[in-house]
């Protein structure tokens, strides 16, 4: 998946062509245009998962592992939902 964009307490956005989720809780600094692989199905809910990263600046070249923490998984529509839900207004 590519991270497509920032949400709040610095959570990621990623975004591919089956959906989209917010990832938190990296060890590495991700920019937009790096890629994040998920080593296991992306489930909601899922406390760590492990993630390789390929670095945009990097050229891609080389993966590197870690762990995150998944916050949403799901569609455009039901990203919009849920942060409706979850922010503050």
């Amino acid at each position: 998946m590519d991270v497509v964009g920032y949400m709040n307490h610095a959570d990621l956005l990623l975004e591919d062509e089956q959906g989209v989720v917010i990832i938190g809780r990296l060890n590495y600094v991700l920019s937009i245009g790096d890629k994040v692989y998920f080593k296991s199905n992306v489930e909601q809910g899922i406390q760590r998962c492990e993630v390789d990263i390929s670095f945009a600046s990097n050229q891609h070249c080389g993966l590197f592992e870690d762990q995150c923490q998944i916050k949403f998984s799901g569609n455009r529509t039901e990203l919009n939902q849920y942060i409706s839900l979850t922010t503050v207004h």
